[in-house]
C-alpha cells in the first residue's frame, strides 16, 4: 500500500527522528568514555582546521542513507503493487554500477559469450545515462517475458520470490564472468575534497546528494501528482478495485518495474562512487540491509524505505567510531529488531487487524 503522504506521515517521521535524536544521545553519552579516545586519536588535523571524526561519520551516514534509499524506494515499490519480496533487487544495483564502469572505462571490454573485444571510454554521464536506460530496460524485460506471465497463471507470492531467488543466483554468476570478482573504479582520478566546519565533503559527494535529493523528491510528486502515481497507488491499494475503475493493473506494474530496476541502477552507480568501487556480488551483499530499510519503514511504504534507509545509513556509519567496520551492518539490524518489537508494522506502516 502506498498511502498519501499526509499530516500524520510527517508527524510520525518527525516524532521518530526526535526519538532517534533521543536514542543517539543517550548511546552516546553512555559509551562517551570509551569513544574519547578513539575520537581524539582520528581527530586529523589540516592546514585549516580539525575533522570531527563524529560530524564527519554522521555526515557519512546520511549521504548513505540517501544513496541506500534509491534502491530500497524500488524494492518498497515493487512489494507494494505485486507483494512480492524480490531477491533480484542486488543485482540490479550491481548492473547499474557495472555497466557503467563497461561504458566509461578506456580499457579493453567484451560482450558475455562473444569473443570480440573493443574498448569504450565514454564520459561518466553519458556512461550512467545508458547503464539506467539498459538497467530500467531489464525490468520492462523481466515483466513482460517472467512475472507477468508467473502472474497469469496464478503462481504464489512464495514461489515468485523463490524464482527472484534463482534469478538472483543467474544474474550474479553472469556479471562475475563478465567483470570477474575484483571491484571495478568507476572513476581513477582523486576526488576534490572541501571543508565545511568540522567535516571534509568531496565534490563526488555533494553532486550525490543532490541528485538524491532531486529524484526522492520526483518520485514524491510523480506519486501524488500525477495520474500514472495516483493509480500505482490505487493498484498497491487494492487491485481488483484498481482493475474494476479502468485502471490497466498489468501496464502499472510493468511501469514500476522499470521505476524499480532505474531507481536501482542509479543507486548503484552513486554507491560505485561512494564506495570507490564496485564488484559484481556487493549488490547482493547489500540486499539484506535494503529489506532492512524497507521493513524498517513499512513494508510497501515508499516514504517509509526512505525513512527506514536513513534510520539504517546514520546507525551503521556512526557506529563504527566504537564497533568497527565489520559489524556496522549488524548494528543496523539489531536497531530494525528493537523497533519491530515495538511496532512491528514499521516507523510509516499502519497497523492491520488479524483475524
Amino acid at each position: 500500500m502506498i498511502p498519501i503522504l499526509g499530516r500524520r506521515t510527517i508527524v510520525r517521521v518527525a516524532l521518530a527522528c526526535a526519538l532517534g535524536v533521543v536514542c543517539w544521545y543517550v548511546i552516546s553519552a553512555v559509551m562517551a568514555s570509551n569513544a574519547e579516545a578513539t575520537v581524539a586519536r582520528a581527530a586529523t588535523d589540516g592546514a585549516s582546521g580539525a575533522t570531527n571524526l563524529l560530524l564527519q561519520n554522521m555526515f557519512n551516514g546520511i549521504l548513505f542513507g540517501l544513496l541506500l534509499a534509491l534502491a530500497a524506494v524500488g524494492l518498497s515499490l515493487i512489494y507494494g503493487t505485486t507483494k512480492l519480496s524480490n531477491f533480484a533487487h542486488g543485482e540490479q544495483v550491481s548492473l547499474g554500477a557495472m555497466l557503467t564502469y563497461f561504458f566509461t572505462t578506456g580499457a579493453t571490454v567484451s560482450l558475455p559469450f562473444l569473443p570480440v573485444s573493443f574498448s569504450i571510454g565514454l564520459p561518466l554521464l553519458v556512461a550512467a545515462g545508458l547503464a539506467i536506460a539498459l538497467a530500467a530496460g531489464s525490468g520492462w524485460l523481466q515483466d513482460r517475458f517472467l512475472w507477468s506471465k508467473l502472474r497469469r497463471r496464478g503462481v504464489t507470492n512464495v514461489q515468485q520470490m523463490i524464482v527472484s531467488i534463482g534469478l538472483s543466483l543467474a544474474m550474479v554468476n553472469l556479471l562475475v564472468m563478465w567483470f570477474g570478482q575484483d571491484s571495478r573504479r568507476l572513476i581513477t582520478s582523486v576526488p576534490v575534497k572541501h571543508r565545511i566546519g568540522a567535516i571534509q565533503v568531496s565534490t563526488t559527494a555533494i553532486v550525490s546528494i543532490v541528485i538524491s535529493l532531486v529524484v526522492i523528491v520526483a518520485i514524491a510528486f510523480f506519486l501524488q501528482r500525477t495520474r500514472l502515481g495516483r493509480a500505482t497507488r490505487a493498484v498497491s491499494d487494492n487491485p481488483a478495485l484498481a482493475a474494476a475503475s479502468g485502471i490497466r493493473v498489468d501496464s502499472i506494474v510493468r511501469l514500476v518495474w522499470i521505476l524499480a530496476t532505474g531507481l536501482a541502477a542509479l543507486g548503484g552507480i552513486l554507491l560505485a562512487l561512494y564506495q570507490n568501487g564496485w564488484g559484481p556480488d556487493d549488490g547482493g551483499a547489500l540486499l539484506m540491509i535494503m529489506f532492512a530499510a524497507v521493513t524498517l519503514g513499512g513494508l510497501g511504504h515508499p516514504y517509509g524505505a526512505l525513512v527506514g534507509a536513513l534510520v539504517i545509513g546514520f546507525v551503521a556509519e556512526v557506529s563504527t567510531m566504537w564497533l568497527g567496520s565489520d559489524l556496522k551492518y549488524a548494528t543496523a539490524l539489531a536497531i530494525l529488531i528493537l523497533v519491530l518489537l515495538i511496532r512491528p508494522q514499521g516507523i510509516l506502516g499502519k497497523a492491520e487487524r488479524v483475524g
